[in-house]
């Protein structure tokens, strides 16, 4: 063998850096491992001294836990090369949200509210009509920014406009006039708004890093994603909730002057009075019901607020009044009816306190000078805030600010103080966290944020030092909506784990064992390269800083059952060419060099497609691309480059190589099977199992996921087995919206203990607390079992995200097609080979599809068609056209040796006969890989796997049975 020795070095050096790559998890762990030690003797000492009880122990030793590694990231953990522990914990190959728990969110930046800012809220009527109308294009429309959608519909609006006006009047204020010069082109207002837009996306990604550092998690990922989305992994998070607030809150800090709500109770009764009005004009006016005549219905109707909303008349204040937290939502769409805002008037906006007391929340009387919701001082002038206490020792955040900060609260202070003491409110995200009357005037800069007395000292510290924390990280320029959570409980990450290494470990033992059943000698080298593939592979994934998830650990294990295949191509032409007569060493050389040509073909192919799935799936399903498209390579190396090297070193040392055993010497080798002559039967065969699948996907259809339909998911284990049906029934009522019940569904998973639950309750809803209410919802359904319960995993997607995925899932699929069918075009010089490879895969898609249509709800498992499940047809895909490359490069092979000698159908079946023995051995040992995985891999990825497991024995057959006969039939002659 050529360069022995530097392959061998090669192969060392690699060995040595990989060794190095995985070291760090070993480092990492250890340190980890002391920090639960410091943990638990901190718990110990709090709970001797009776600072917390038993029931907090662990809660207590995790914190500590976590501060310990926080509090020493940059000290040194690695000996001799110096790493600290934050530069081991990067190096480190992580473990993703499903294997060990965590949340990961995409946040969607709201530039129609940054657009609305940049025109210092500016109420033209076009203007405003051009924002919803884009707000509305988003939901539906792919492939354009906001503000391509907002350029379409201001063209559109203001040049079918009576007065018509130019966009840099829009903008240009006394705070953006430099941004927006006058006189500027509409098409460079719009260059100017795609630049900020870019800019706050930048900034929210920024804001959201130190947001999330605060919170101390490890190894955390905060990256921008398509469409200016942020995607935020956060790993073992324990507090959820606490995170969620974190992330979307917008840490808008404002100071607003205050009404004395005697000063607009006439207002407020001018709104009930018009909206009564407005919602019922027939118990007004001349023929309308005396008032002694009215039933108790018909007077609510007349006073559709006040029969909610209690005003505050026992006491001078900027209180207007109260109403049931459960009611908010109702007083607050009434109070946005055009004739309330009217009756209100643009000075006046009311706001609900942060902190209701009890079961009911304060409504504010904020005084808006700007009439254009523009406080006169912002968060913008906070330098400084941090946790304190006031006179009375409560927690309060206090705060400093900047000179011009302190100039204008001078001001404002001393002029509420000589008006009888008006209150300033300080207002954090729309919510009124104080508004305490003002003594005297404060010249030093300075204000407290209190929290209220309904919260214990703990809670109020704790929720002091995150609001500390926002404010110091800065608000967002924007406001965030969550689009796309999932959130996975530890518990079922530890399950993932040990499914995940139970397959994984089964499967690799069935495969090295099958191959030195079929192989012998030549089978215990392939299992030296296979053990090295992993070892590669691992190493590889660490080093780019990949995580291991669940799909990823999958395609590891498939990795194993494809990289069989290198091997079996290499060991079946060496027994081919020894079956020839010719010697060792020749039928090594030539049995190699033969095979390059198949292998190559068939993993490349196979990469196109791990590539189209990197480039348009996310998350798990990109871990798993990324799994396969390092295993395709590193495959590669160990079948094509270690087998050869271990084999020619054997050869020179005189030592013997065996390919088979007694018992497999002749397997295959006199099969002589008709495939061409019978190939119109499997045709009819083929169309009958496509048009019943193609009936039952217009008739049934398929169950999309919340990732293409947009909705809810939880998954729920319940301590003991519960009534799905009773489930069902309370959740309609619990997601009752807008006076319509719900419709969810409601399915078990491995037993009648775990469901899985979906619906799309509030999915359009655009309440800035829409997670906590759909949560609450759930709570409200699943309380009438009466059994404790834990959500195992939770995914919400918005439905402007759902468009996108269903839409870049369609893309990958006929992007694939058409690019393997260009890709066999080009290999093989003619159409028919290609329009043979795309005939058959597009079967194989049909028939997965069908399968997932008619079996979905018979089978014992989720059968969604989901990001994993684009993914399955993506993998089919690309395995089907691996089998079948096999075939047409053996056709081809033939071709050239006896062109015109044979028949073309003598021919084409020859090459199957040949290869048939690869064919079985490759797709034997994936099914049994797939199958490994399906009965021990764990509920989540069942349906994953049992998309590939039908892939692999309909790729096996369209190959044989399909695209090869189809080459025939669409070709005059193979040799032309």
């Amino acid at each position: 063998m050529q360069n022995k020795n530097a392959v061998l070095l090669f192969t060392v050096l690699l060995s040595f850096a990989t060794l190095y790559t995985l070291s760090f998890n070993w480092v990492a762990s250890n340190y980890e491992e002391e920090a639960e030690q410091y943990g638990a003797f901190v718990a110990d000492s709090l709970e001797s001294n009776g600072e917390i009880s038993e029931d907090d122990w662990n809660t207590s030793a995790a914190q500590a836990a976590r501060e310990f590694l926080r509090d020493s990231a940059n000290a040194e953990i690695y000996p001799v090369f110096g790493h600290t522990y934050r530069e081991v914990i990067e190096q480190e190959l992580n473990l993703g949200l499903d294997l060990q728990g965590g949340m990961s969110v995409t946040l969607e930046v709201s530039i129609p509210d940054l657009f609305i800012a940049l025109s210092d809220y500016s109420s033209n009527e076009t203007f405003r009509q051009a924002i919803a109308q884009a707000k509305a294009a988003q939901r539906t429309t792919q492939g354009l920014t906001y503000v391509d959608l907002f350029e379409r519909s201001w063209t559109e609006l203001n040049g079918s406009s009576e007065n018509p006006i130019d966009l840099w009047r829009i903008f240009h204020n006394l705070e953006s006039k430099d941004l927006f010069p006058a006189q500027s082109t509409d098409e460079e207002i719009f260059i100017i708004l795609q630049n900020e837009s870019n800019t706050a996306i930048d900034n929210t990604e920024s804001i959201i890093r130190k947001r999330i550092d605060q919170l101390g998690v490890a190894q955390p990922n905060v990256q921008k994603v398509s469409g200016g989305r942020i995607l935020v992994e956060l790993p073992g998070i324990d507090d959820r909730e606490r995170a969620r607030k974190q992330l979307k809150s917008t840490a808008n800090l404002e100071f607003w002057e205050t009404y004395f709500n005697d000063e607009i109770f006439a207002r407020v009764s001018a709104a009930n009075n018009a909206i009564g009005r407005s919602m019922s004009p027939e118990l007004f006016g001349d023929e309308a019901p005396a008032d002694s005549l009215l039933t108790l219905d018909q007077q609510r109707a007349m006073n559709p607020l006040f029969a909610y909303f209690q005003l505050e008349t026992q006491r001078r204040s900027s209180v207007v009044g109260y109403t049931a937290i459960a009611d908010t939502n109702r007083v607050n769409d009434l109070l946005k009816r055009p004739e309330a805002k009217r009756a209100l008037q643009s000075d006046l906006r009311l706001m609900w306190e942060a902190k209701p007391s009890q079961s009911f929340a304060a409504l504010y009387a904020i005084k808006d000078e700007s009439g254009k919701g523009k406080a006169k001082l912002s968060g913008k002038s906070i330098i400084d805030a941090r946790v304190s206490y006031d006179e009375i020792g409560d927690v309060v955040v206090s705060m400093t600010m900047d000179g011009e900060g302190t100039g204008i609260w001078g001001a404002m202070t001393e002029s509420c103080a000589a008006d009888n003491q008006r209150a300033v409110a300080v207002i954090l995200d729309g919510l009124v966290f104080s508004a305490p009357s003002v003594q005297s005037a404060i010249t030093n800069g300075r204000s407290q944020i209190s929290f209220g007395s309904n919260q214990s000292i703990e809670d109020k510290m704790a929720e002091a030092n995150d609001l500390a924390s926002l404010l110091k990280a800065g608000s967002l320029p924007a406001p965030a909506r969550i689009v796309d959570e999932v959130s996975v409980g530890p518990q079922l990450g530890e399950e993932n784990i040990q499914a995940g290494f139970s397959s994984f470990v089964i499967a690799l033992a069935v495969i090295l064992l099958y191959m030195i059943f079929y192989y012998k000698g030549a089978g215990l080298v392939s299992n030296l390269a296979l053990i090295a593939n992993l070892f590669f592979l691992i190493g590889a994934l660490a080093s780019l800083g990949a995580a291991l998830t669940l799909p990823g650990i999958a395609g590891i294990v498939l990795t194993i059952g494809m990289a069989v295949d290198a091997n079996v191509l290499i060991y079946e032409r060496i027994r081919e060419e020894m079956r020839g007569g010719k010697g060792l060493m020749v039928a090594l050389k030539d049995g190699y060099s033969k095979a390059y040509s198949a292998i190559i073909d068939a993993n490349l192919t196979t990469l196109l497609t791990a590539f189209v799935l990197y480039s348009f799936g996310s998350g798990a399903i990109r871990g798993f691309a990324t799994t396969l498209i390092i295993g395709i390579f590193t495959s590669l190396f160990s079948a094509i480059v270690l087998t050869r090297l271990v084999f020619f070193s054997r050869l020179e040392n005189k030592k013997p190589i065996s390919f088979y055993t007694d018992m497999t010497k002749d397997w295959f080798t006199k099969i002589n099977v008709n495939f061409i002559g019978n190939r119109m039967k499997f045709y009819i065969l083929s169309a009958v199992i496509v048009v019943g699948g193609i009936a039952s996907l217009a008739t049934k259809g398929l169950q999309y996921g919340v990732e293409f339909s947009g909705g809810t998911t939880f998954d729920v284990s319940f301590d003991e087995a519960v009534d799905v049906q009773q489930i069902r029934e309370s959740l309609a009522v619990a997601f009752t919206e807008e006076g319509k019940m719900g419709n969810p569904i409601v399915q078990t998973k491995d037993s009648d203990a775990k469901v899985r639950i979906m619906t799309n309750y509030m999915i359009d809803n655009q309440d800035e607390n829409q997670d906590e209410l759909i949560q609450s919802a759930l709570a409200e359904g699943l309380a009438v079992t009466g059994v404790d319960y834990t959500i195992d995993q939770y995914n919400k997607v918005d439905s402007t995200i759902s468009d996108d995925f269903r839409t870049g899932a369609q893309n990958a699929t006929v992007f694939s097609l058409l690019i393997i069918f260009l890709y066999i075009f080009f290999r093989f010089r003619k159409w028919q080979y290609g329009m043979g490879a795309l005939v058959a895969m597009t079967h194989d898609v049909i028939i997965v599809l069908s399968a997932f249509s008619i079996f979905a709800g018979i089978l014992p498992f989720t059968m969604e068609i989901d990001q994993a499940f684009i993914a399955a047809i993506l993998t089919v895909i690309g395995y089907s056209i691996n089998d079948t490359v096999v075939v047409f490069d053996r056709i081809r092979e033939y071709v050239g040796l006896y062109g015109d000698k044979k028949e073309d159908t003598v021919l084409m079946n020859d090459a199957l006969n040949s290869t048939l023995s690869r064919t079985i051995n490759t797709s034997l040992s994936t099914f049994v890989v797939l199958l490994t995985i399906f009965l021990l891999g764990g509920d989540n990825i069942k349906g994953f796997v049992f998309a590939l497991m039908i892939g692999v024995v309909v790729g096996t057959y369209s190959s044989i049975f399909i695209a090869t006969p189809s080459v025939l039939d669409l070709s005059k002659k193979l040799k032309a």
